[in-house]
């Protein structure tokens, strides 16, 4: 075997490993997305209804729905107004972490674990 041979079989290793790993990367990407949406979702379904029941409940201790309402909405906005103001902190730091941990992390060749 000469040389050239040599560098276009470990070209070619190196392209496997590669692809591989972008393989490995790009499903833990897409299990990390789906897994968050699906909390999300049934997060979304869980507020609705503990939402729909503070409103019934509220309008009851008022007397009036429109005012229950009112609150209901206020705090939703509130609670917008929160995330919407940490969402570098919540949202963008994690992803930023997340993939510079799946892109730039060491990885022991031997077992596929972190040398961590």
């Amino acid at each position: 075997m000469n040389i050239k041979e040599s560098v276009k079989e470990y070209l070619g290793l190196k392209s496997d490993a590669f692809k591989l790993g972008l393989v490995e990367n790009l499903s833990l990407v897409i299990n990390r997305f789906l897994s968050t949406f699906i909390l999300l979702l049934v997060l979304l379904v869980a507020l609705v209804f503990l939402a729909t029941g503070f409103n019934k409940w509220l309008g009851t201790v008022l007397d009036n729905a429109v005012t229950a309402s009112y609150i209901t909405g206020g705090f939703f906005l509130l609670l917008f107004l929160v995330l919407f103001l940490l969402r570098k902190k919540l949202f963008v730091n994690n992803f930023v972490r997340l993939f510079a941990k799946m892109f730039f992390e060491e990885k022991d060749p031997n077992n596929g674990r972190n040398d961590l």
